[in-house]
């Protein structure tokens, strides 16, 4: 196989983009890139059969150890860095709490903090000291904490109103942390090396250490409350239906001790769900809003759309929280606004796997070797790393045309769409296979 000389930093966000076609034009779909150093080296495809196979074989290829103990230290062994079997436990498990019935309920939620955020916006620009501008992902990250607080342990973080909850500031300061620690050489010389945290500890270690201690304090108050009422009978309907409740229902739901998970795990997912869910939405969201913004007549449509069916309130009038999701679900515009911000600008911009054993990835089209020949499917070595590039796939101009935000191109998909992989739409923003993200039906609702 070729190998890519000059895309050293193809899992580079600056850099991908660019990259990516630069290598598809030159080697193919499928290719290898240098890692940390000439003896680093990996695959990287674009082939729909290859990364579809990788993807739904997870006994062969998973998340590197390295990965999962930088995401194990930060928010625990959760769904996002647990593997093998105890992977299969914790989704078993977590699998009932979200389900499509179960995602709908949270709508009021949802519908409250829109217009908690509307309120607040509102009284900023026109206030005594009107704001000349308003930062969209840190406030969207405020109001999509208030709804996993709510929704997950029906917790009140009323971060909207007041960033001076100590659990919300923990989850910001660690959250902060995980963002720019994978440009720290430190950060990255602890993961091979656990002891340097402990003879050598920094700020972030220290940060972590203090966050761990409120979240997990709280948290495991807030488990073993849960637990208790609902045990007992005496469980209130908002508790039952939180995420948390959910959880701890179906949990217990096992006969079969080892069919369990422990109160930690619970935690875990807690703190995974935070964690994946809050600013990928806040992300998402406010790149949206830059988009209309930079195509007014889009903007002005899905306006009109959504006003068809839901009249905001006036003044101090109380909204109407009651409105069913599926009037919302079936905007046709607003359907297409979403699928091609999601497309566009994954908020995740890749993963990455390891191969667990030797093994040929069958690929879907011809891959080129170094003495200039072809053939089909990839050798790959135990211990060789395979990148999942979402961006990557969500911009293949051989497939999708060109990198343009057209909600438009959703009436008509090109065929070669069929065969993207992907959880939902044929897109791989919340990737594929055994690992997909869990909570896109939360996330798209939302």
């Amino acid at each position: 196989m070729e190998t890519a000389h000059d895309a050293v930093m193809v899992p580079s966000p600056s850099q991908s983009l660019k990259l990516h076609d630069q290598c598809v034009n030159t080697y193919g779909k499928t290719f290898r890139v240098y890692g940390f150093g000439y003896f680093d080296q990996r695959v990287l495809t674009l082939d729909p059969r290859a990364m579809n196979y990788i993807l739904n074989n997870n006994q062969i290829y998973e998340k590197p150890w390295q990965s999962q103990r930088m995401i194990s230290n930060l928010i625990g062994n959760g769904l996002l860095s647990s593997e093998g079997m105890h992977h299969k436990k914790q989704r078993k498990v977590m699998n009932p709490a979200f389900s499509l019935s179960n995602m709908k309920a949270y709508s009021p939620i949802f519908l409250q903090k829109a217009h908690q955020l509307r309120r607040r916006w509102l009284g900023l620009i026109a206030g005594s000291e009107p704001a000349e501008t308003l930062d969209l992902v840190h406030w969207i990250s405020r109001a999509t904490f208030d709804v996993i607080g709510l929704t997950g342990f029906n917790y009140v973080f009323n971060a909207i109103e007041n960033e001076d909850n100590a659990v919300y500031l923990a989850y910001k300061e660690m959250f902060d942390l995980a963002v720019n620690q994978g440009q720290n050489l430190r950060a990255l010389g602890s993961i091979w090396y656990p002891w340097l945290d402990t003879i050598w500890p920094t700020d972030a270690t220290r940060v972590v250490k203090e966050s761990h201690k409120i979240i997990y304090g709280v948290g495991n108050q807030l488990v073993q409350e849960a637990k208790r009422k609902i045990m007992e009978g005496t469980v209130d309907d908002k508790n039952s239906k939180s995420m948390l409740g959910l959880l701890i229902k179906s949990n217990l739901s096992n006969t079969n001790p080892e069919q369990q998970i422990t109160d930690e795990d619970i935690m875990d997912q807690i703190n995974t769900f935070f964690f994946a869910g809050s600013d990928t939405t806040s992300l998402a969201l406010a790149w949206t809003f830059l988009l209309l913004c930079q195509k007014p007549q889009y903007q002005t449509q899905l306006r009109d759309e959504i006003l068809s069916v839901y009249t905001p309130p006036d003044g101090d009038e109380e909204p109407d929280y009651s409105l069913d999701f599926s009037v919302i679900d079936n905007l046709p515009f607003l359907d297409k606004v979403t699928k091609e911000s999601l497309r566009l600008i994954p908020p995740v911009h890749s993963s990455i796997r390891v191969a667990l054993q030797d093994d040929v990835i069958p690929t879907k089209y011809p891959v080129k070797l170094g003495d200039g020949t072809e053939t089909y499917g990839v050798k790959i070595a135990k211990g060789q790393f395979v990148h999942v590039p979402m961006e990557g796939f969500n911009l293949d101009k051989t497939v999708w045309g060109e990198d343009a935000w057209e909600p438009e191109r959703w009436d008509k998909l090109p065929e070669l769409v069929k065969e993207q992989p992907g959880l939902w739409q044929n897109i791989l923003t919340f990737s594929s296979g055994p690992r997909s993200c869990i909570g896109q039906k939360f996330s798209i609702i939302e």
